[in-house]
């Protein structure tokens, strides 16, 4: 019966979408009909299970910088400024980090003794990085780290030996691929006072043709969003991903890994935060994910950049969104007037889903903190598709058409239309 209701509100949904179409209100509509009929709105959604660990996915104050920034495409992915040097070209300088993936490297090493945990850190940071550029058409030209850390928790020459290991690693693949980027050293920080382990963050620095750069402003109603797979293992990929990422690990670890480890290593967890209500240790191995929980949460973040570039040269393409911090929801920040629909998601990675019944993390939230498998989206008309999956297909990732675009009339705005329930944001 409850089941039949919630049909008879979809379609009630679809029929006055229908009638409303011409006056491009989607999202809007729906909105209120959804939350009508639960009798709340979007704001009466109680604290959020990552907002209780401290973590705003709204990233709240950030808009005192956006307003500082003199960037030249406002509704392109990431801030892109004028070159100070040829007018025809933009210049992107981009940071990124880890997340809090490096404490689960961290007790990785303290449990084992061996440094090796720390190297995929290197890749992870890379990832996060030259993805997020290459979403507005640019070219990574080259790379700097930092890494903050407290010399009285773990040893500085393991922790570095390691890191310097991994950077050479996945620098030598890109290069492998003909992505040469230029690796220009960093800043090491020991500062016991003000980090408990340690941090580890890049910066980034790309150049763009003006006249090349990606935007989301061409989007049209009826272009389709094809999702690209975070999961599984690539033909660039010695190993198997989680599908992970660097995203909602906070979160991952809380409800996932067990109160032992806290009170093992108190330095790993902030005396304001609610403790490890898990029930693994880093060594459990679970068969659905196929690999340990501690080497699903490590599992090192894809690097999409050499298909990324690869399908803007075969393909015409019109938005490119990094399922970062925010989720499915990173697509929000993307043009404008555009209403995402994303209503043919592939089935999440055994990860996210364990990590929802385990937490009894809600549905909404799970989409909005994490990538649910879907690690890059790309926008396109249909006669582009199949060079899309083409493309992908090479590089041995799975990809799909998870949902098109339409227009909204109040901004940018999501539809999320899954089995466990829909979700507009």
């Amino acid at each position: 019966m409850l089941k039949s209701i919630y049909v008879y509100r979809f379609l009630k949904m679809g029929m006055c979408v229908q009638r409303h179409k011409e006056k491009g209100s989607f999202c809007h509509i729906l909105s209120k009909e959804y939350y009508g009929h639960h009798n709340r709105s979007p704001s009466m959604y109680k604290k959020d299970k990552y907002g209780s660990l401290g973590v705003d996915v709204h990233k709240t104050g950030i808009a005192s910088f956006k307003r500082i920034i003199d960037e030249l495409f406002p509704e392109a992915f990431c801030p892109i400024l004028k070159h100070p040097l040829d007018p025809s070209k933009g210049i992107i300088l981009h940071e990124d980090g880890a997340g809090s993936k490096p404490i689960v490297s961290y007790l990785l090493y303290k449990e084992t003794g061996d440094p090796r945990h720390f190297r995929g850190l290197a890749r992870d940071v890379v990832a996060m990085n030259v993805d997020d550029v290459v979403c507005v058409g640019a070219t990574p030209l080259a790379i700097s780290d930092y890494i903050a850390l407290n010399p009285f928790t773990l040893k500085k020459e393991e922790l570095l030996g390691a890191l310097a290991e991994g950077f050479s690693e996945v620098l030598r693949e890109l290069r492998s691929v003909g992505s040469d980027l230029c690796f220009c050293g960093g800043e090491t920080a020991e500062l016991p006072d003000i980090i408990r382990t340690f941090d580890i963050s890049c910066t980034v620095y790309a150049e763009v043709p003006l006249k090349y750069v990606i935007t989301g402003s061409r989007i049209s109603p009826g272009d389709i969003i094809v999702g690209i797979r975070s999961g599984g293992k690539s033909s660039m990929e010695s190993f198997e991903n989680s599908g992970l990422m660097c995203n909602g690990i906070t979160l991952a670890r809380h409800v996932l890994l067990s109160g032992e480890y806290p009170k093992k290593y108190p330095e790993i967890m902030c005396p304001e935060v609610k403790g490890y209500t898990g029930r693994f240790r880093l060594d459990s191995y679970i068969e659905e994910l196929g690999m340990t929980v501690g080497e699903a949460l490590i599992s090192p973040t894809r690097i999409y950049m050499p298909l990324v570039l690869e399908i803007l040269r075969r393909a015409e393409v019109k938005a490119l969104i990094h399922n970062t911090g925010g989720g499915l929801t990173k697509c929000l920040r993307v043009g404008r007037g555009v209403a995402y629909i994303k209503d043919t998601l592939p089935e999440p990675d055994p990860i996210f889903l364990l990590i929802q019944r385990e937490g009894k993390v809600d549905w909404r939230e799970m989409y909005q903190v994490f990538n649910m498998g879907v690690g890059m989206e790309v926008v396109v008309d249909k006669e582009n598709l199949n060079q899309v999956i083409d493309v992908c297909e090479k590089f041995g990732v799975g990809a799909q058409p998870i949902g098109r675009c339409e227009r909204s009339s109040e901004g940018n705005s999501l539809l999320i239309n899954s089995k466990w329930g829909i979700f507009s944001y």
